[in-house]
């Protein structure tokens, strides 16, 4: 029976009918169809018995309409939003300058300018990671800090590694005047 050129060609335009329908009910579909067909032709029916009984069963789009379709959901994009055109990002810019007052203290006191290059780092990089932050402002202000970091990071050890050298007075010991 399912070997019938008709048989064939109506199992294959109903399993394209269904395709935007639920796969498990596709599947049901197809097979409860097919059985349905053995049942009703037998072992050797003629072409118009299988026309009668396709006939009966109706056309492919009526019963791929019977099913449940698909339902899938819409896609939602999230985008984060940018910066409008010709305006700089706050965020970047706060890191930016940050970094360059780090440097402006970096030869005053390196161990102010090592929190401050590090807080400017830390927001650079945030920056730099948004998707809409990927801006030549971001990007300045993370080489600058990071450069202020390090350079302020070496002042300062070698600041305390050389410390004060100048050498300490001990106690003082006053020996009497020889007599003359």
């Amino acid at each position: 029976m399912s070997e019938h050129p008709l048989v064939q060609a109506y199992l294959a335009d109903l399993d394209r009918a269904l395709v935007g329908s639920d796969p498990r009910e596709h599947q049901d579909t197809l097979d409860a169809v097919r059985e349905h067909l053995e049942e009703a032709l037998g072992e050797e029916p003629t072409s118009d018995d299988v026309r009668r009984v396709l006939a009966g069963l109706g056309s492919v789009d009526a019963i791929a309409a019977g099913t449940t379709p698909v339902v899938v959901p819409p896609a939602v994009t999230v985008l984060p939003a940018a910066p409008a055109p010709g305006r700089a990002d706050p965020g970047a810019l706060v890191a930016l300058v940050a970094s360059l007052v780090a440097v402006l203290t970096l030869f005053l006191s390196p161990f102010v300018a090592i929190p401050l290059a590090l807080v400017a780092l830390v927001v650079a990089i945030l920056r730099v990671r948004r998707p809409s932050g990927r801006s030549t402002l971001a990007w300045s202000a993370l080489v600058v800090s990071g450069t202020t970091l390090v350079l302020s990071t070496v002042l300062g050890l070698l600041l305390i590694a050389v410390g004060d050298s100048s050498p300490e007075p001990g106690p003082v010991h006053s020996e009497p005047a020889a007599e003359r």
